[in-house]
């Protein structure tokens, strides 16, 4: 059951904590798993008293490396726990299947981002277009949503054919965790949108928070050019570079 559960969620690119007994008293709990995963689901083989200590003394730490750690029960029960941790995949949303996307996918596919592509149009939403990409979805954009799982190691990036198209994704992802969120378009349709979204009652930090116009300051031109210095941005943020992007 637990093999099983880590299995699934590493084809779905999850993060998941693994909690193993290596030392225990009574003895019979040593090699006992526990998996903690990242929607705060609690699954395995020990007591519940005994999981929730361990899940109550992981939250107040940080994991860096694989590490160990002790706790007593209220009946004097003594443990020592590896606390080891799956990292899942840093994935990608790219609403929009047009010629910046093609190179944009197959870039990003290429530094291990788990890549999902978003569009209206049968022939730009398939994978024979996107071959690198992890997921192709062909509907609406508004429908699209339902599908998607936006967490803290996501990449938004919103280069849709119109302007109708970008606002209704930004609209949707603005509140969510992704930590990149990027949209194409000139600086002044960009402050036009976020005028428009501060009325509706937008985020106070969307305009700091939102990479627009999208993509390094590189005078890039063609397609390619301009998908290399989107993923340039990326991979900055997610690296948590703290100059000028």
């Amino acid at each position: 059951m637990v093999f099983s559960s880590l299995l699934s969620s590493l084809e779905c690119g999850k993060t998941v904590d693994i909690i193993t007994i290596i030392g225990a008293t009574p003895d019979h709990y040593i090699g006992k798993m526990l998996l903690i995963h990242e929607d705060g689901r609690v699954e395995g083989q020990m007591d519940d008293l005994v999981a929730q200590q361990i899940v109550d003394k992981i939250r107040i730490l940080s994991w860096t490396k694989p590490e160990t750690f002790s706790i007593e029960d209220q009946s004097g029960g003594k443990y020592r726990i590896l606390w080891d941790k799956i990292i899942n995949k840093r994935n990608a949303v790219v609403f929009g299947g047009g010629h910046i996307s093609q190179p944009l996918v197959q870039i990003l596919s290429l530094l291990d981002f788990m890549v999902t592509v978003v569009d209206d149009r049968p022939e730009f939403a398939n994978h024979d277009r996107f071959p690198s990409a992890h997921k192709v979805i062909c509907e609406s954009f508004h429908q699209s949503f339902k599908q998607l799982s936006i967490s803290d190691d996501t990449a938004v990036i919103i280069v849709t054919r119109g302007h109708k198209y970008d606002m209704e994704c930004l609209r949707a992802t603005m509140c969510s965790k992704a930590r990149y969120l990027g949209m194409i378009g000139s600086k002044k349709r960009v402050r036009e949108v976020l005028h428009l979204l501060r009325e509706e009652g937008a985020p106070e930090e969307l305009e700091t928070r939102l990479k627009a116009p999208i993509g390094l300051n590189i005078k890039a031109e063609t397609p390619g050019e301009i998908a290399v210095s989107i993923v340039a941005e990326v991979v900055g943020v997610f690296h948590g570079y703290k100059g000028v992007l």
